[in-house]
């Protein structure tokens, strides 16, 4: 396992990468020809932006009133209220421990908290795993359009299947790596047996699926308020496979803008378009998705959460 501080590191490192390669790219780009501008039809799809904005909160929310289903149910509206509480906490924190002390913090009963970094668990695993087989689903479909040979479609194919496979055997597959002592703690202590469901993690996985193509449209809707004649539909279909690609980066949600736009204006070179749009698209749509959630959520964190937090670390 890596430890905590080495993954801090490595996170620093990916930083100092992002702040190299940002400068190298800026260098070579003409500011002049970015001529963002408000259109006629702008005001509609800002409003589109706005709604899929909100859906996609509510969504989120959904998500996470099904994981905490596993302990204990709660209504949309409170998984809300958690959830940007967590936020907050994990804009200010490395390594996902903001997050980790959030989903312990807003639990009211002691054994509820013990099973918080289960519960953090199950939010992330169905993100991650959902982001992996679509860009493997629209992989498949694309390649042969570029003139890919057709097995690596079929490999693509048998990819998102094993994938999924994986997916539904998570907890036997966290099982047998306790079992072979890969980890130094009993993992057991912080599983709840037999949780989640299939129903559930089908749930689950295809809320945080229709949840990243929403998020992906987000950018698209950003770059059709100001600049819409650079966006056809592959640029549009490459949105969720730049997203998944910046997911294996590690990162740190308050400087999350930084490591996804540098990967902006490189993977979106690679269509010999206008990156630095969809650089700053990208931006805008972090600050709605993350820097808005997280002030708001932290402006709401109760004096009996926060002391609980501190009891948590002494």
């Amino acid at each position: 396992m890596v430890s905590k501080t080495t993954f801090w590191l490595i996170k620093i490192g990916f930083l100092s990468l992002a702040f190299y390669f940002l400068y190298l790219k800026l260098q070579s780009l003409d500011f002049k020809n970015l001529n963002w501008q408000w259109n006629e039809g702008s005001l509609y799809f800002f409003l589109v932006f706005l709604l899929v904005w909100i859906l996609n909160l509510l969504l989120d929310a959904k998500a996470w009133q099904i994981v905490q289903s596993i302990l204990h149910h709660i209504k949309v509206k409170t998984a809300l209220v958690h959830n940007l509480k967590c936020y907050g906490l994990a804009f200010i924190s490395p390594v996902n421990s903001g997050e980790i002390a959030g989903r312990y913090i807003i639990q009211e009963k002691a054994y509820d908290r013990k099973k918080a970094l289960f519960l953090t668990f199950w939010t992330h695993a169905p993100k991650l795993a959902s982001k992996a087989l679509i860009s493997f689903i629209i992989l498949a479909i694309t390649l042969p359009q570029q003139g890919v040979k057709p097995i690596y479609s079929i490999l693509l194919v048998i990819a998102t299947i094993l994938g999924l496979w994986l997916y539904l055997r998570l907890e036997r597959v966290i099982s047998l790596l306790n079992e072979k002592e890969i980890w130094n703690r009993p993992i057991k202590d912080y599983m709840v047996k037999g949780k989640p469901e299939i129903v559930q993690k089908l749930a689950i996985l295809g809320i945080n699926g229709i949840r990243f193509l929403l998020f992906s449209t987000q950018l698209a809707l950003i770059i059709l308020i100001f600049k819409p004649e650079i966006l056809s539909w592959t640029l549009y279909w490459s949105i969720p496979l730049y997203y998944f690609t910046s997911a294996l980066i590690p990162s740190y949600t308050g400087f999350d803008f930084l490591i996804k736009g540098t990967l902006a204006l490189y993977f979106f070179s690679i269509f010999e378009t206008d990156a630095l749009s969809f650089t700053l698209a990208g931006t805008a749509v972090w600050f709605f998705n993350w820097a808005m959630p997280a002030i708001t959520g932290l402006s709401i964190l109760k004096k009996s959460e926060l002391e609980r937090f501190k009891r948590r670390r002494a």
